[in-house]
């Protein structure tokens, strides 16, 4: 097993416990450390390695990994130019490359304060034969990465006008005639079932409010907006389908956990942007 797996495998039970689908490879945990530590001023003594594991330790998000998982890992995203030594006095420190910034700001999500919608909402309906199975599962993917809602085999739902990112695809893979969308309205409702019951059920808001309702508990139990908080609401906020705001039902938390998370997630927006 290669290195790169190895380091991952290491990790896999904290992942899951506060980065799970957020980060795939500890060399991405080293560069969120370095961009965190370094560009958000989190404190960071280099002063000896015992002194580097004290203060992971005193950290909840770091001190659920392995120190020399991450030594490894830290020496990879230098070998692979993400991360670079910095001079801090007499030590040297991991510092993000623009690379490592450009792998990072792929990696974490976005929170959208606009949601611009013109109120309809949308249907995507397809057919692809089976001989056509690797194009039809890259087809579910992209339209899953369209924020849209699967309402049942084949079917989905978004407030989002996916035209023009589906016809690119479709083009692409040769499958005009295989993709239906339709306009469904202002109303948007099937069957008996109002709009705004079918938006809590496609797309599971109840569960995901449960975990934005959790995050707002060990926020008010804390005594800092810390890197484990600020993970754990990225991890949210990446299966958050952040739809129009007028869709959210009134006990809706997403917003409220971004109000509190937003200072600090605006000034690692800017670290992470390229620097001419």
């Amino acid at each position: 097993m290669g290195k790169a797996k190895r380091l991952f495998y290491t990790a896999e039970g904290v992942a899951a416990r506060v980065g799970e689908g957020l980060f795939s490879y500890v060399v991405d945990v080293s560069l969120w450390n370095a961009i965190f530590m370094a560009e958000l001023s989190i404190p960071f003594e280099t002063t000896s390695g015992k002194i580097f594991r004290a203060q992971i330790a005193a950290d909840r998000f770091r001190s659920q990994w392995n120190y020399q998982t991450i030594k490894e890992a830290i020496a990879r995203a230098r070998r692979n130019r993400l991360l670079r030594p910095a001079k801090r006095g007499r030590h040297a420190i991991p510092e993000i490359t623009e690379a490592g910034r450009r792998r990072l700001a792929a990696i974490l999500p976005v929170y959208d304060e606009e949601r611009v919608w013109d109120g309809r909402m949308h249907l995507i309906t397809y057919d692809v034969p089976e001989r056509k199975r690797l194009d039809r599962d890259a087809l579910r993917e992209t339209i899953r990465h369209l924020g849209a809602g699967r309402l049942q085999d084949s079917v989905w739902i978004t407030p989002y006008n996916p035209i023009d990112t589906l016809r690119v695809f479709i083009e692409e893979r040769r499958l005009v005639g295989s993709v239906i969308v339709s306009d469904m309205g202002h109303e948007g409702s099937i069957g008996e079932e109002d709009l705004g019951s079918l938006v809590v059920r496609i797309w599971r808001l109840d569960q995901l409010n449960d975990r934005y309702e959790e995050w707002l508990r060990e926020y008010k139990r804390a005594d800092r907006l810390d890197q484990w908080l600020v993970t754990s609401y990225l991890t949210i906020l990446r299966d958050d389908p952040q739809l129009p705001f007028a869709l959210l039902p009134k006990w809706w938390k997403g917003e409220e956990s971004w109000r509190l998370v937003a200072p600090r997630l605006i000034k690692l927006s800017l670290a992470l942007r390229p620097r001419g």
